[in-house]
């Protein structure tokens, strides 16, 4: 983080951003530990990830796809998604546990789609139900 970085005034109104700042700042704690320690660490980075729910309740990924289904004001209409399938994430894991020589920093995204692209594969996938065009 920069210093003097005002966290507050970024993420006061984006409930949304907490959880993307808190996964930066335990990141950011785990390589200083590692570091410190000795440790040869793996991090994974997945972008928002699609495929079966492992939990009953609602994620991150599912309220992005249900808010565009209902329409909730976006405030950037044109910005992107970065879509990675949640069983490729878990291979990743196994994959990183098991081949010694992984090591350092993995940012995983299968695809990048723009707002527009992700309703038009919602409209394809789901044609009864009332999308949004843009």
């Amino acid at each position: 983080m920069r210093p003097g970085f005002q966290i507050q005034l970024f993420v006061r109104n984006q409930r949304w951003l907490w959880y993307v700042l808190s996964k930066t700042l335990a990141e950011e704690a785990a390589w200083k530990f590692a570091k410190e320690h000795g440790i040869d660490l793996v991090t994974m980075n997945p972008g928002a990830m699609i495929g079966p729910p492992l939990q009953p309740t609602i994620n991150l990924t599912m309220e992005i796809i249900l808010n565009m289904i209902n329409e909730v004001p976006y405030t950037f209409p044109s910005s992107t998604y970065k879509w990675v399938d949640v069983r490729d994430v878990a291979n990743a894991h196994i994959q990183a546990f098991e081949i010694s020589s992984a090591s350092g920093r993995y940012c995983m995204v299968e695809r990048i789609t723009y707002r527009s692209e992700a309703i038009k594969i919602l409209h394809e996938l789901y044609p009864a139900i009332h999308l949004p065009q843009k």
